[in-house]
């Protein structure tokens, strides 16, 4: 970017490489050759652009801007600005120039009829993702793919052959080949069938395709994961401190198979406390650029369906030897805190340790304990006075958080329940109990307090950030919580979290607390990871990382292996200068993972509450909107199911929307964000994992 920034500054435009190699070069001070190689790449990124006379200029001089498409059902598409915190660019069919969604372009800004609106300048470079769509046959000789995201608004021309085994309405995988030119729709070429539309378990498949994440690990990962040995040698118990005497447990869902984490409790008589936290060592297992290493960063993450789990380490580790499973010893890197009678944490160590955890408990059990179930406190008698202390030293901590300002936001989350043979019988509202927040607090405290580790050593470390809430959003927030008559505190441009903390305590079981929650939600920065320590606004926290999953998210393991390599030994400067780069690296690409992950969690679950609204057609229910837009409202049911109720199925009336107060008002009819409504089932799509619904008056 020194390069760049170097050209910008000192106006050097309209020149030809050589001539604008040949200048950078003498300025700077750099070799020729790297100049003109970097020149080659901007030129090849879209950061600098060739005239027809061959002259270089950069984007800005020219008023293009660099961004990527996202495209709409209706042939559209908005260019969202890279490296830029612009508003997104309206650009008509027309004016794509036969650029896709996806696809990375240089667009110019005019002016038509008072609106401003973009022109795609050039494409610079096209989007090589593969599509996921319905095939429909023409003749015995070609036919269309129908992509299943409605972004990719242009059907896939598919040549067909005897090595095709596609029929008519098959989901399949296409590779485009050749994109459209003068009109003609994109090319492409099957490469793999997954089956009938409706068949069971193709439209999973179809969402894991779409999203571009991984079923099968390689031989080559599997085979390394084969041979990763089962039982801990005297070598690797050398230098870790022995846990396996002390009541360690973990505690996770019902049907957790992988067990990250284990906690253990000591109230001293001083009243103050000894917290142990103690999170499986992947890394002394899974080594930096190993097969198994690489497979990891790729994934990122692992995925959860309703129905199977996509992870990110193959089962030999993740249920394996890298589990803290009971009863066997383990491997871990351990923090061990010790808090004053409020909560904070006076001091602390890192270290590499080994475990035995004396109980495999579930949320369910530990919350019976808590309630002083008699059976359930029976069976584990030796456990429950650790328990109850547990749920102490949380009430303690949880305070502390809130008394900062930490953000509690409650939104419900779905648990889909499944017969015996996969089918969805049921969708409830997943509840969270005293045991699910206890280990909450222990494992924010952790991660709090490895992050401040890392910052205050100044050693590289993927952070987990969560930023200031951008101005424009916050401003429409407030819009809207006034149109409720609700007051917040301080400024939209610098609002803090103990303001908006205080607007949540303050709307506490009134009828639109969800709705504001949800809308809270929305206005806020998306977390992220990062390379620099931003803070994170949701928690009110100066230092935060993720450190206690690394069975499952790939910054975790890094992190691991920061604090292994960097803090409880000393770096040499190639190790540093290593780790510097990479927590960079490793910080976009999963976030960009995390992304994936999300989004394909969130279609399959808006396929299993489609599956389970099928029969439900006619049926009536009560709900309450949970969205508006200009083309109609979302009504959400108790149980967390959503369907939309167009416009056109609402009652006569001319509507005209408010996006600030998220409001659908007509002359005689409004509604709005939060309004309870009766609604019943008109339809469903599972083509487009959609429920509709019609308002009942």
């Amino acid at each position: 970017m020194e390069i760049l920034e170097y050209i910008k500054d000192n106006n050097l435009d309209y020149m030809t490489q050589s001539e604008l190699s040949k200048s950078v070069s003498e300025g700077l001070k750099i070799d020729n050759a790297e100049v003109f190689a970097t020149i080659s790449k901007l030129l090849e990124d879209g950061e600098l652009v060739l005239t027809g006379g061959q002259k270089i200029v950069p984007i800005e001089k020219l008023n293009l801007k660099l961004g990527q498409l996202v495209g709409n059902a209706r042939g559209f598409a908005f260019c969202k600005l890279l490296n830029s915190e612009e508003s997104d660019i309206f650009i008509p069919h027309i004016k794509l120039k036969h650029a896709l969604n996806k696809d990375v372009v240089l667009v110019k800004v005019v002016t038509a009829n008072g609106k401003q609106e973009g022109e795609v300048y050039k494409i610079v470079k096209r989007n090589e993702d593969n599509v996921v769509g319905t095939f429909l046959q023409q003749n015995e000789k070609f036919g269309f793919v129908k992509p299943d995201d409605s972004k990719n608004f242009s059907d896939i021309f598919v040549k067909l052959d005897k090595k095709i085994t596609a029929k008519n309405m098959d989901k399949v995988v296409v590779r485009i080949t050749k994109f459209d030119e003068k009109g003609k729709n994109p090319e492409g070429k099957i490469i793999e069938v997954l089956g009938a539309e409706n068949e069971r378990g193709v439209n999973v498949l179809s969402i894991i395709r779409e999203n571009n994440l991984y079923e099968e690990f390689t031989p080559e990962v599997l085979d390394e994961a084969k041979h990763v040995p089962e039982i801990i040698s005297p070598d690797e118990r050398a230098d870790r401190v022995d846990f396996t005497k002390e009541q360690i447990v973990t505690i996770d869902g019902d049907d957790s198979k992988d067990f990250d984490d284990a906690v253990g409790i000591e109230k001293n008589d001083d009243g103050t406390w000894t917290l142990g936290v103690h999170i499986a060592d992947v890394s002394h297992y899974v080594k930096p650029n190993n097969a198994l290493d690489k497979e990891a960063f790729k994934r990122g993450t692992s995925v959860y369906f309703y129905d199977r789990v996509l992870p990110m380490l193959p089962v030999e580790l993740s249920n394996g030897i890298c589990s803290l499973n009971p009863d066997v010893e383990r491997l871990t890197l351990s923090v061990i805190m010790k808090l004053d009678e409020k909560g904070n944490v006076k001091e602390h160590k890192i270290c590499k340790g080994i475990i035995k955890s004396a109980a495999r408990m579930t949320y369910n059990k530990v919350y019976a304990i808590l309630q002083d179930d008699p059976e359930v406190s029976k069976q584990y008698e030796k456990l429950v006075t650790k328990f109850k202390q547990m749920a102490e030293l949380h009430e303690l901590l949880y305070k502390k958080r809130q008394r900062r300002g930490a953000l509690d936001l409650d939104v419900p989350e779905a648990k889909i329940v499944l017969d015996d043979f996969g089918k969805v019988v049921d969708i409830e509202k997943r509840q969270i109990n005293t045991a699910h927040k206890l280990i909450e607090s222990f494992m924010l405290l952790a991660n709090e307090t490895v992050a401040k580790e890392a910052f205050d050593k100044k050693i590289p470390c993927v952070y987990r950030v969560h930023e200031q809430p951008d101005s424009v959003k916050m401003r429409n927030f407030f819009d809207f919580t006034a149109s409720l008559g609700l007051h917040i505190n301080g400024q939209p441009e610098d609002v803090t979290p103990k303001e908006l903390q205080k607007l949540l305590f303050d709307i506490q079981n009134q009828p639109y607390e969800q709705v504001v929650n949800k809308v809270m939600l929305r206005s806020l920065q998306k977390a992220r990871y990062a390379s620099k320590n931003l803070g994170h606004f949701g928690l009110a926290a100066e230092y935060y990382c993720h450190f206690t999953s690394p069975i499952r998210r790939y910054p975790d393991l890094m992190v691991h292996r920061v604090l292994k390599n960097l803090i409880l030994k000393k770096p040499d400067e190639n190790t540093v200068e290593f780790y510097n780069a990479f927590v960079v690296q490793a910080s976009i690409e999963s976030s960009e993972r995390e992304k994936l992950a999300e989004t394909a969690e969130r279609s399959v679950d808006d396929l299993a509450k489609a599956e389970f609204m099928q029969d439900k057609v006619g049926e009536i229910y009560d709900g309450i909107i949970g969205g508006v837009t200009s083309f109609g409202i979302f009504v959400e049911l108790e149980n967390t199911v959503e369907g939309l109720c167009a416009e056109a199925d609402l009652p006569f009336d001319t509507y005209m929307f408010n996006e600030k107060q998220y409001l659908l008002k007509g002359s005689k009819h409004s509604y709005q964000l939060g309004q309870k409504v009766k609604v019943q089932v008109s339809g469903i799509n599972l083509q487009k994992r959609q429920i509709n619904f019609k308002l009942v008056e």
